[in-house]
């Protein structure tokens, strides 16, 4: 049976909450993948993410980067939640760092199997993780934001990268997914990009209803970056 429990943590005065997903059917520690969320924050959108990874066997786990009780209502809020973190990347990147290192305790964690997936906003996350040169096996990036981090990293990426992105995407455009290609060939990443054509911002998201403004659910192209994604993890936690 898939449990889905709350998971709190905390650094310098500041609590977090996400949310952990695991199959309680499997014994023993297991690979580990974060959920990394929209500029909305961490949501039922997230959580049900990690439970569907917790089905095909991994300890799961929504990241908050916001901080506990942080949610945004509207999309003023959401953009004022995330611009709080995007003048800081170094921030924002110790934040998913700190949930790293937490989720790495829990008893069912394999420490040596550890990726990461996020959409839109948490996609960025996903990408400044593995730029930063964090020791994980994969990333996977569900219609993201593309612009890298102005810090000071260095050396070749370890992560393998798996970039799932839109074509008509107004937050990333073509010019911006050739930039990407050559800042990871660069840094001699292990990367790959399928990109949907027809396809906008969001595309994953059954709630994304706004097609004048590029983002729209696309079924098709969120079940073949599920697909992908699934594969993707079969491959990297096998090495």
């Amino acid at each position: 049976m898939i449990q889905t429990n709350n998971f709190t943590y905390a650094a310098s005065g500041q609590s977090y909450q996400g949310v952990v997903a695991y199959d309680d059917s499997i014994k023993g520690k297991r690979p580990v993948v974060l959920v990394s969320h929209t500029w909305v924050g961490q949501s039922d959108f997230e959580a049900d993410k990690a439970a569907e990874l917790a089905k095909q066997g991994y300890l799961a786990f929504a990241i908050d980067v916001y901080g506990k009780g942080k949610r945004a209502k509207n999309a003023t809020e959401a953009e004022t939640l995330m611009n709080e973190l995007l003048t800081d990347r170094q921030e924002l990147l110790d934040r998913i760092l700190l949930a790293l290192d937490k989720i790495k305790e829990h008893d069912l964690a394999n420490t040596e199997k550890v990726g990461i997936i996020g959409f839109c906003f948490g996609g960025k996350c996903a990408l400044d993780l593995a730029r930063s040169g964090s020791d994980i096996k994969g990333a996977v990036c569900f219609h993201g934001i593309f612009d890298p981090p102005d810090l000071d990293h260095e050396g070749d990426i370890k992560a393998k990268i798996l970039v799932l992105h839109g074509w008509e995407d107004p937050l990333a455009f073509p010019k911006d997914i050739v930039s990407l290609g050559y800042e990871l060939t660069e840094r001699n990443a292990v990367w790959e990009m399928d990109v949907f054509g027809h396809t906008g911002h969001a595309f994953t998201n059954p709630n994304a209803n706004a097609p004048d403004d590029d983002m729209m659910y696309n079924p098709l192209a969120s079940d073949r970056s599920w697909q992908r994604m699934s594969h993707f993890f079969e491959e990297v936690f096998s090495d």
